[in-house]
């Protein structure tokens, strides 16, 4: 009889924790269909921004958050998309969203640091660029980011210096490339200097027909320092190249 009763206290137990475990399971099932609904979204997000339809991924990228609320790359994606569309309030919303999530976030910082350079606003750039570059020294875009800002504070120097690094880290560092997730401030001005800087330093490596077509270019672009050329003991090779005179009169 006591068996009986174990037993029948023992089936009484389980039918009670069934429902209850079947409870527990169901939203854990929920859960994991939602997080992969959204990596669908972020998927579909990240091949829009690739073919440039920023208004799709800017909703695909919207729809991950709703699911996924504190994902810091998924912010920073936003962020660019939204820049990449033109809305810079936002695009700053969302890098500064990213940041909260995650401080360490090197390209993160460098996006809100391009923001600040193209809104003008130089100070505050440079603290941004400085913390990525602390976090990540080999991301040449950031170097390009950091010497728009020194540009935009009159630091020619400086400038410079943090356009040649870019270059030695990568030789295209200065060419456009529109579907990454890491800004990089690109304008006419800045395009005419980096064809100067570009040249110098083809001369400085004895290509000079590299340099020749960089002046050019430099010359196309209305970049106003080009008599510097012949002052600049890096371009002495091409001094007396009467190609330079057609491009550049003394």
């Amino acid at each position: 009889m006591q068996l009986r009763v174990r037993m029948l206290m023992a089936a009484g137990l389980l039918i009670c924790e069934l429902p209850y475990g079947r409870s527990e399971l169901l939203p854990n099932v929920a859960t994991v269909d939602k997080l992969a609904a959204a990596r669908t979204a972020e998927e579909n997000g990240d091949l829009a921004r690739i073919h440039s339809d920023y208004a799709q991924a800017v909703f695909y990228y919207r729809k991950a958050l709703r699911v996924d609320r504190q994902n810091a790359e998924l912010y920073n994606k936003l962020g660019v998309a939204e820049l990449k569309s033109g809305d810079k309030g936002s695009a700053r919303k969302y890098f500064t969203r990213a940041v909260q999530y995650n401080p360490q976030f090197a390209i993160a910082l460098n996006n809100l640091g391009a923001v600040d350079c193209l809104d003008r606003k130089y100070k505050p750039a440079v603290s941004y660029l400085k913390q990525a570059l602390a976090l990540d020294e080999t991301q040449a875009a950031t170097h390009v980011n950091l010497a728009e800002a020194w540009i935009g504070l009159g630091e020619t120097d400086r400038a410079m210096t943090e356009y040649t690094r870019a270059l030695e880290l990568d030789p295209d560092a200065l060419s456009e490339n529109d579907n990454g997730v890491l800004a990089r401030v690109s304008t006419p001005e800045q395009r005419a200097r980096t064809a100067y800087i570009i040249a110098r330093s083809y001369a400085r490596r004895g290509n000079l027909e590299g340099a020749l077509d960089y002046l050019q270019r430099a010359k196309e672009g209305h970049y106003p320092d080009l008599a510097k050329v012949y002052s600049d003991p890096e371009f002495a090779p091409l001094w007396k190249d009467p190609r330079l005179a057609k491009i550049i009169k003394r």
